[in-house]
């Protein structure tokens, strides 16, 4: 079967929706972005800068961007790019298979690596394909990522894995389109907090690799779950009836 390629419009609009999913599921304020390769292209959808809250994040907000940091189109008075652009534009750059990238700074994932520890599968077969295998810590740097040597060290950390800790910072998470990277950001989250709070109890049981292979080998071919439809689209067009609350798809 072929997947048809968005168009460039289409892809703002998922790249748009992104950031605002990012930000209900209380990942993200004003800090953080979405990004999507324009497919075929060495070009990237990412918002502009100066920030606002993700939740308000529209396809006019974005720029296009060449893996060089040069602005190409949507540049207006007073734009600019995020400083933290090189590291999507690396990732891209190592991986022509990725074509979503999304980085948070959400609680209990970068809880656990601050504390050295790894995240678990502990909490439903398709939330926890998303840590089937450990995440990669870079801790390099401490600092933000705004130089394309630190972008392409973070890409030789994250390998072929879903995601990577930015260590005292933040994640990273890079998936074939940008749908699968927001979801998995999303479902690490809850794999965080479950790991931790099961760790204050006693020793976590883990789901076996043999409930998580089917959905770790439709997430590699690219394939975007029902929920991505019929809940978090939904979530965006009615936020006021959205409460997050601990472990919720």
């Amino acid at each position: 079967m072929t997947i048809k390629s968005p168009s460039v419009g289409e892809l703002k609009e998922t790249v748009a929706l992104s950031n605002r999913v990012l930000y209900l599921a209380g990942l993200v304020t004003t800090q953080g972005h979405s990004s999507a390769r324009i497919p075929g292209t060495d070009r990237f959808l990412i918002k502009s800068l100066p920030s606002i809250h993700m939740n308000r994040v529209l396809a006019e907000d974005l720029i296009i961007m060449d893996f060089d940091g040069n602005i190409m189109e949507g540049k207006k008075e007073g734009v600019t790019r995020v400083s933290e652009w090189p590291l999507h534009a690396e990732i891209y750059r190592a991986y022509p298979d990725v074509g979503g990238v999304v980085h948070t700074h959400q609680k209990w994932a970068t809880m656990m690596a601050v504390a050295g520890k790894p995240i678990l599968p502990v909490l439903g077969a398709d939330l926890s394909s998303s840590v089937a295998e450990p995440l990669p810590v870079f801790d390099e740097d401490k600092s933000l990522i705004r130089s394309a040597e630190q972008g392409r060290r973070v890409g030789e950390i994250l390998g072929n894995a879903v995601g990577c800790h930015l260590q005292n910072h933040g994640m990273l998470f890079a998936g074939p389109n940008v749908e699968l990277a927001t979801l998995d950001a999303i479902h690490v989250e809850y794999e965080a907090e479950i790991t931790w709070r099961a760790m204050l109890i006693g020793t976590p049981s883990t789901i076996p690799m043999s409930f998580l292979r089917g959905h770790v080998e439709r997430r590699k071919a690219g394939e975007i779950p029902d929920h991505w439809e019929h809940f978090w689209k939904w979530a965006d067009k009615h936020p006021e009836s959205f409460r997050p609350r601990s472990f919720q798809m």
